[in-house]
């Protein structure tokens, strides 16, 4: 194809696609370690020279240039004068982004269980450092859980929480509501942006006794102490608080095989009053860039976690409805490599 000048284009496109592909985890790991090395907060406040970063990074300039020109190929960096550096669109947003930045530190944990992706695939890799980090997800004792052992998973997901947060907020209206109630709300991230937007809005959060001290510190911190309540226990089996017209799922659904999704949901039918809405949100398989982005991603990550999976809209509404809730319907999110919606009626 590549000495027919009509397809010579087509050949191109698809040999940078294939060599995109082979070349993804040494982009990953420049990526990786401008992270680690703090170049982005650097350079957060205005362009700075090569000498000045090295010196900061603790690197020789040879090598910290190195760095920045493939950085610069990736379109995080850019050179605008010779060894002056200033931040490109994607490194200003993991600049202004701790969430984005956390979850790429947090990465390398996943790099290295899929070393052994052969293995995973086999079921002979044994135990993975994912499957150690989210525990929880697993379906131990929810009790048996201190605040030590929930402390890292819970500051992660709430770093990670706010562009979530926006995206589903303004895909639903939530203002119909006098009650939200977030199950498995961790530290409270996205109840608190949904209090922010909605000032009229009472807050209520379910989540591991271990998780809403935490919770609770942290709608304090944001003014939101008086209308807001937490209370722990085990969405699996405990009672949740029914006083809610509205309950959210966000990325929790996502977490678990099936059997416990639907004890998860067969709980919450129970818990609720007829005619509660109840809102899942997360990241969903799909035919968009953005869908089928984040389902190839997290298909593999749940399987190293060793629970999970990334489901598509079908699936979460069979589950629903099988759970018995009513005409669950899909509302697209303004970006489904972030969430995609799944509404229906107890």
């Amino acid at each position: 194809m590549a000495r027919l000048p009509v397809a010579r284009w087509i050949a191109n496109r698809k040999a940078n696609h294939l060599f995109r592909l082979t070349a993804g985890f040494v982009h990953s790991q420049i990526l990786g370690s401008c992270v680690r090395l703090g170049l982005f907060g650097l350079l957060a406040d205005g362009g700075q020279t090569t000498g000045a970063l090295a010196q900061a990074c603790g690197l020789d300039p040879a090598r910290l240039r190195l760095l920045l020109e493939q950085a610069e190929r990736l379109a995080l960096v850019r050179e605008m004068a010779p060894d002056f550096w200033m931040l490109d669109d994607a490194g200003a947003v993991i600049a202004g982004d701790a969430g984005l930045a956390a979850m790429i530190r947090h990465h390398d944990m996943l790099y290295r269980d899929l070393g052994d992706l052969d293995g995973l695939l086999r079921g002979t890799a044994g135990e993975t450092e994912l499957a150690r980090f989210w525990a929880y997800a697993r379906g131990g004792d929810a009790a048996g859980l201190d605040a030590a052992a929930v402390a890292p998973y819970s500051s992660l997901m709430r770093l990670s929480q706010a562009m979530i947060a926006d995206c589903v907020l303004a895909a639903h209206d939530f203002s119909r509501y006098r009650c939200l109630l977030d199950v498995g709300g961790g530290d409270g991230a996205f109840l608190a942006e949904a209090g922010r937007v909605h000032p009229a809005l009472e807050l209520r959060l379910f989540d591991l006794p271990a998780v809403v001290e935490r919770a609770q510190q942290h709608l304090a911190e944001h003014g939101l102490t008086d209308r807001s309540q937490v209370q722990g226990g085990d969405f699996v089996q405990d009672r949740l608080p029914d006083e809610a017209d509205c309950v959210t799922l966000i990325r929790i659904l996502c977490d678990h095989d099936d059997d416990r999704v639907r004890r998860i949901l067969g709980n919450l039918h129970r818990s609720l009053k007829p005619g509660t809405h109840l809102v899942v949100a997360e990241a969903m398989a799909g035919p968009s860039e953005g869908a089928r982005l984040a389902a190839s991603y997290f298909s593999l990550y749940f399987l190293a976690m060793g629970s999970g999976r990334c489901r598509g809209t079908g699936d979460i509404q069979t589950l629903l409805t099988d759970a018995g809730f009513q005409v669950p319907r899909i509302v697209q999110s303004a970006n489904p490599l972030l969430a995609t919606l799944v509404v229906a009626r107890r």
